[in-house]
């Protein structure tokens, strides 16, 4: 079972995402950027999920200032499309908390927590 959070802007849609994409293999819980990525810092949460206008910006900035720089990616940046192998290679390398721009989110999290599944044979 993966425990993702979600922050950020339209956190609704990313959360009815991962839940369709996830099914009885994600737990989601939808909270403020700051809770979201303390709780992945403490374990409680394994994966962090969050969009803004950009993709690139509020997205991570406070993943990036809790978990590490190197623990962050964007996915999804405003404009562009999401990249499956990209997604997948990022999840493959360790990375705990994704953003991404909001007009992306149904294509992007689907992929993320697809990858994270097949990552935890789930």
């Amino acid at each position: 079972m993966l425990r993702i959070v979600v922050g950020g802007l339209k956190k609704d849609v990313i959360e009815r995402s991962a839940k369709t994409a996830g099914g009885e293999n994600v737990v989601v819980t939808v909270t403020s950027d700051f809770d979201a990525a303390k709780k992945v810092k403490a374990g409680d949460a394994d994966y962090y999920l969050g969009a803004c206008n950009s993709g690139g910006g509020a997205a991570l900035s406070v993943a990036i200032g809790i978990l590490g720089y190197g623990k962050c990616s964007t996915v999804a940046k405003n404009g562009k499309k999401p990249n499956p192998q990209e997604i997948e290679k990022l999840v493959q390398d360790g990375k705990i908390a994704f953003g991404m721009a909001v007009e992306s989110i149904e294509e992007a999290v689907p992929v993320i927590v697809n990858s994270l599944l097949k990552k935890h044979n789930l």
